[in-house]
């Protein structure tokens, strides 16, 4: 399976040939950005490791007196490989670990209030990311490709999600009688 850089810029290439700095703005758009974060410096390294491996194929075009710019298509290998990865990704569902996860794991080792402080502050961040992909959703919903309105759907539902679990940890660890435990205590 493809990185997930690599599956952005392979999707974007295969709708159309692209250069690195027209990839590079498609991926600074806000609505991208707070989706998955990332830096032209990746994008452009990616290219490079893509172009290596012949997913894609660079071609330099010179127009006028503008400096010259490589155009990249992908290729036959990238398109499979695109493919396979898009499908994998579809299909499957992966539990990554988070700083949150792990966070959570040792939350005991932290003082009880501040634990729960902490969890309130996530949630006010988590209620006006909320307000804010709403926003943006609702304001785009008609003006935007179907695949784009899916990712904004998307990424409210998950927002929902974490809201929902955040309230309940907050509501666990006011009432809970065992704050003090301990992972390690499992080893006996």
């Amino acid at each position: 399976m493809l990185s997930k850089l690599s599956n952005l810029v392979l999707g974007l290439i295969w709708k159309r040939p692209l250069n690195p700095y027209e990839i590079t703005k498609l991926m600074e758009r806000s609505e991208i950005q707070d989706w998955f974060p990332m830096t032209s410096a990746s994008i452009y390294t990616t290219i490079r490791n893509l172009s290596s491996k012949e997913y894609i194929v660079g071609e330099t075009i010179s127009e006028g007196n503008l400096p010259h710019k490589t155009m990249y298509s992908l290729t036959k290998k990238g398109e499979e490989a695109l493919i396979n990865s898009l499908e994998i990704g579809l299909e499957t569902y992966k539990t990554e670990a988070s700083n949150f996860g792990i966070s959570l794991f040792h939350i005991c080792s932290l003082n009880r209030d501040n634990a729960i402080d902490l969890l309130r502050k996530r949630l006010n961040k988590l209620k006006d990311m909320k307000f804010k992909a709403d926003k943006k959703l609702n304001t785009n919903t008609n003006k935007i490709p179907i695949n784009f309105r899916m990712m904004l759907k998307y990424n409210v539902y998950r927002i929902e999600i974490e809201i929902k679990i955040t309230e309940e940890l907050i509501a666990e660890a006011q009432n809970d009688s065992n704050w003090d435990s301990s992972f390690v205590k499992l080893l006996g």
